[in-house]
């Protein structure tokens, strides 16, 4: 809602405009109850009034679309030796993790086993895996990334797949992000929407979080410094975000308050982790819960 002046300087009446964003084959109202105004994603809107209060040069909100994690993409190959190879690229991994790469037919009855894929410092890996597989390509097969390297409940969970392997191609294949319970059930692909506010008057930075697809319970959240692409320490701890039994995060609201500085241009981003606060680290490193599920870049301009 915003107000505008009219040449003699009188208010006009509120305009109320309602959006709608298409989603799949379903048109759905853009986050009316969670986003006091309608914006591009990505677009910021200083000045912009959120519900009961008057439009302000001193409180601004952007949208911020959470993207799944991981991102990348796989190619296979051959090596010398006609084993079958698959090269991967990837961002968004937990810093410093590993993680099995099958070949796994639709029902599991047959798995093509990689080496280990194994992220950077920053959640980023990009190699090329190898197996003993030198046969015909098997169709009805999709490439799987696990969430950890070990054989345990939680590690053989997947994180991201490819969709159905007819034939064999060099062509990249694009990986899709999961989210499997520890139990092994499908929430498919997390996604959602953000907002993060700042009012310089109040110095209150506010962080909205609405997401579907990922595990109920609770989830661990922050604001990092650094990106996505290449993730860093901590900046804002947020408490606990609640998923409910469908997996979605409603309307959850979160208030830093003696914020002096405001959003940023670019350096700052929004991760919502797999497992919650007690879960993620262990002695100061990131544990197999860390993994990102929803990420967003954040950006004050």
């Amino acid at each position: 809602m915003t107000f505008q002046s009219s040449a003699m300087g009188r208010a006009k009446r509120p305009v109320r405009v309602r959006a709608w964003i298409r989603l799949g084959a379903v048109a759905v109202p853009a986050l009316a109850a969670a986003l006091a105004f309608v914006a591009p994603a990505g677009a910021s809107t200083s000045g912009a009034a959120a519900p009961g209060q008057v439009a302000s040069p001193s409180w601004a909100s952007h949208v911020l679309p959470l993207n799944a994690m991981p991102v990348g993409t796989v190619a296979f190959g051959r090596d010398r030796r006609n084993r079958l190879t698959v090269a991967a690229e990837m961002y968004g991994l937990t810093p410093g993790s590993s993680h099995r790469v099958n070949l796994i037919s639709a029902h599991r009855y047959y798995v093509i086993r990689f080496g280990t894929l194994t992220a950077n410092s920053v959640g980023q890996a990009r190699v090329t895996l190898t197996s003993n597989y030198t046969g015909p390509w098997p169709r009805g097969m999709r490439l799987v990334v696990h969430m950890g390297a070990g054989h345990g409940s939680v590690a053989r969970q997947r994180i991201a797949q490819t969709g159905v392997l007819r034939r064999f191609t060099t062509q990249p294949h694009l990986l899709t992000s999961v989210e499997y319970s520890y139990t092994g059930v499908s929430y498919g692909t997390p996604r959602g929407v953000g907002t993060i506010s700042y009012n310089s008057r109040r110095k209150t930075l506010t962080v909205t979080v609405n997401a579907s697809g990922v595990t109920p319970g609770l989830h661990a959240a922050h604001i990092h410094l650094g990106s996505c692409m290449s993730q860093g320490p901590v900046k804002y701890m947020l408490k606990d975000l609640l998923a409910n039994n469908k997996g979605k995060i409603v309307n959850a609201v979160r208030v830093f308050t003696n914020v002096t500085t405001p959003i940023p241009a670019s350096g700052w981003y929004l991760n919502i982790h797999q497992g919650n606060s007690n879960q993620i680290l262990s002695n100061g490193n990131p544990t197999i819960y860390f993994r990102p599920l929803l990420c967003a870049n954040i950006s004050g301009s």
